[in-house]
């Protein structure tokens, strides 16, 4: 049951953090390509991201960081993110035009942070629905 409750709050994560990182990519380029620009990035960020690894290797960090420190985790998706925001960013740097190379760091940047309060507020929901249900009967320390 652990795991079924891992996974659920994991997908329900990933889909905010796709949804969020996609309008945070269209808000950049909105300057270009308007509303549409950022719809259509709601839904190429993640296409993007996924075909280049990440969220594979986001379920991998899930399963190493299952230690009791709240802020490993969190730390270890934005790094994961950042590492693949670069590869994908160094990879076409040469196709990329000098407004697309401008906008790299603040999309790394503010995804990282994106990353971050979505993974520390999963973990924490995940801790919470996991907690043990203490019942009012086994307390017995004060018979």
């Amino acid at each position: 049951m652990r795991t079924l409750k891992r996974i659920s709050v994991l997908i329900i994560e990933l889909t905010v953090e796709a949804l969020l990182l996609g309008g945070l990519f269209g808000a950049v380029i909105a300057n270009n390509a308007g509303m549409n620009g950022i719809l259509g990035s709601i839904l190429a960020v993640p296409v993007i991201l996924g075909l280049h690894g990440y969220y594979l290797i986001r379920f991998l960090a899930v399963v190493a960081s299952l230690a009791s420190r709240k802020w490993l985790y969190p730390v270890i998706a934005a790094v994961v993110f950042i590492g693949t925001v670069a590869f994908i960013a160094f990879q076409g740097k040469s196709d990329f035009s000098a407004q697309a190379q401008a906008i790299i760091p603040l999309f790394l940047g503010g995804g990282a942070c994106l990353v971050f309060a979505c993974s520390f507020a999963g973990d924490r929901l995940f801790r919470r629905w996991n907690r043990p249900v203490s019942s009012p009967m086994a307390d017995t320390s004060t018979i």
